[in-house]
């Protein structure tokens, strides 16, 4: 009874012990033609060859998908629709392009809220031991004008966001194995929602630790996801 069936309401509303939580989804598509477009790879018996995966576009793609909830759900509230003590959750499907997108060793999602760019390893010649690993800090999406910040969860601007809901699941690719449901909880909300509450894949907490911010997905059999990142 929370939700009305006409007047532009909210997509889904979970009511669970007196309290409701929103959840606003969207399926981003590859875009418009040009340098940021998602372009499927050519199949080699078709003429095509190895090509970099379309992650800066992917990437792209899904901050313009968060961007757009983000806003509806600012007006939800404004309208009253979505009260302040509601849980707000963005679910994002990347099923248009989830295939050329890599999951590992961050979920695509968590690149695009976070600042955290390409993974790095540095191994000691003489002893060929890893002297240190982590991600360097990437502040913007890069795009030929006007590059998008990557900071949406670190943004008080974004608090009404309790979370997002990250899949790269479609139809005939439902193996979770390989494309885990993600939860990413955003450490500015206003109203967090609890951790462990849904049956998802992943689960990153990200918490501030000295002069940076400390993520973790809660859910890994080992504690191999950490990251850190500066402020």
């Amino acid at each position: 009874t929370a939700r009305q069936r006409e007047g532009g309401q909210p997509d889904l509303c979970i009511v669970e012990d007196h309290h409701r939580i929103w959840i606003e989804a969207i399926t981003p598509d590859e875009g418009a033609p040009g340098p940021d477009q998602i372009v499927r790879p050519v199949p080699i018996n078709e003429g095509g060859g190895a090509v970099d995966a379309p992650i800066r576009q992917a990437q792209l793609r899904t901050s313009g998908a968060f961007w757009t909830k983000a806003q509806k759900i600012g007006e939800y509230v404004q309208q009253g629709a979505m009260a302040p003590e509601d849980i707000r959750i963005i679910a994002i499907s990347a099923s248009r392009f989830g295939t050329y997108v890599p999951e590992q060793p961050l979920p695509l999602i968590m690149t695009t809220l976070f600042p955290i760019g390409d993974a790095f390893i540095t191994i000691n010649r003489d002893t060929s031991e890893i002297v240190q690993e982590g991600f360097y800090a990437a502040p913007v999406i890069h795009r030929e004008r006007n590059p998008i910040p990557r900071t949406a969860f670190l943004d008080e601007r974004f608090a009404d966001i309790s979370g997002v809901i990250w899949s790269r699941i479609s139809m005939g690719n439902l193996f979770r194995c390989v494309r885990p449901i993600t939860y990413v909880h955003n450490p500015m909300a206003q109203v967090p929602l609890p951790t462990n509450w849904g049956l998802w894949d992943r689960e990153f907490v990200t918490a501030p630790q000295s002069n940076g911010w400390v993520s973790n997905d809660i859910l890994a059999k080992m504690m191999a996801a950490e990251m850190w990142m500066k402020r």
